[in-house]
Order: structure tokens, then sequence, then C-alpha cells
């Protein structure tokens, strides 16, 4: 069984419920035969209410801005300091890398679509290829005046034969050749056998 001494430096612990499980069930067998430590506790208890009573509790509107305010105010560290303008760095960079990687597909897309075309137009650029030629001289163009008497008294292939003098094809294409008689009138377009 302890004794008041002891016990008495505990019933400050004991008003708040501070003690351990073990502590508190001593202190109460205490107090449950001791008149003088009840007395004690008797005393705290009321201490502690007439403390509470007079003090006035202080209005905390605004409090809370206020310390913002005043945290805001303090000087910032300069390691602080460097480590925020790298974040924001860093958002900003990485924005910029999203919209990098946009412009990456959108213009590999456009590649792979593009291809195609971009072949066709080298092709274009480049001299036609001369698929067949005859064999003899050709005669060279007569003069726009010319051609059109020459037409008005020439009969017509139906008139004629059904074969045509082909001095020279072209074609851009290997698979399509044109051959045009401006005499005639006449447009072939050659295209080969599809399988």
């Amino acid at each position: 069984m302890a004794e008041c001494g002891e016990i008495s430096m505990m019933l400050g612990a004991f008003e708040d419920s501070e003690l351990e499980p073990n502590e508190m069930q001593e202190v109460a067998y205490h107090l449950a035969r001791c008149e003088s430590c009840t007395g004690v506790l008797a005393d705290y208890s009321k201490l502690g209410r007439d403390l509470r009573s007079i003090t006035e509790v202080p209005s905390l509107a605004g409090f809370s801005s206020a310390v913002v305010a005043r945290v805001d105010r303090l000087p910032q560290p300069v390691m602080t300091r460097i480590e925020r303008f790298i974040r924001r760095q860093l958002e900003s960079v990485g924005s910029g890398f999203a919209w990098g990687g946009a412009v990456v597909v959108a213009a590999i897309v456009t590649i792979i679509l593009m291809t195609p075309y971009a072949r066709e137009l080298a092709n274009r650029e480049t001299l036609p290829t001369v698929v067949a030629s005859s064999d003899h001289n050709a005669a060279p163009a007569p003069a726009p005046a010319q051609v059109a008497d020459a037409t008005a008294n020439e009969p017509t292939m139906a008139d004629n034969d059904s074969h045509a003098d082909i001095s020279r094809l072209e074609s851009e294409n290997h698979s399509v050749a044109v051959w045009s008689e401006p005499r005639r009138d006449t447009t072939v377009i050659w295209l080969p056998d599809q399988p």
C-alpha cells in the first residue's frame, strides 16, 4: 500500500486521467481509504474549475488568416526558394513535353499518309519514260494552219484503216501510258491487264 506522500504527487495526473491503468487503480484504492488525500484531490478539482471560469477564451475569428499572413512574410530559406522554382519549371517542361509528343505523332501520321503522294510528285518531276516508239523518222510537226488544212482533207480513221502510226509513246508511270495525236484529235490510254 502506497503512502500519502507518493499518492499526493500523482493526484494532479489522476485528476486529468494521465496515469497508467494500474496507477489509476492504486490511487483510486488509496482515495477510498484516505480522507486527507480525498480532500487534496477535491482542492485540485476546485482550483481547476475556478481557473477555467475566470480565464477568458480569446476570439479565434481571423486567427488562421493572420497566422498564414505572418508565415508568408517570413523569409524563405534559399533552398526552399530554389526547390519551388525548379518544381514550377518542371511543371511547365512537363506540359511542353506533352505538346512536343503530340507534334511528333502528328508529323509521323502526316508522313505516313503523304508518302504515296510525295512519290507521285517526285515521279512527275522526272522526264517521262519512253514506252514505245517507231523505227522510222517522224516528220516534224506541221504548223497549226497546216494541221487544220490537212485534217479537213484527210479521211477519218473509220474511212481509212484501223491502225495508227504511233511515233512516240510516253508515260510518267510504268503501269499507264498515254498517247495523243492532235492531228486526228485522238488520245489513247494504255493500261496493262490487271491480275
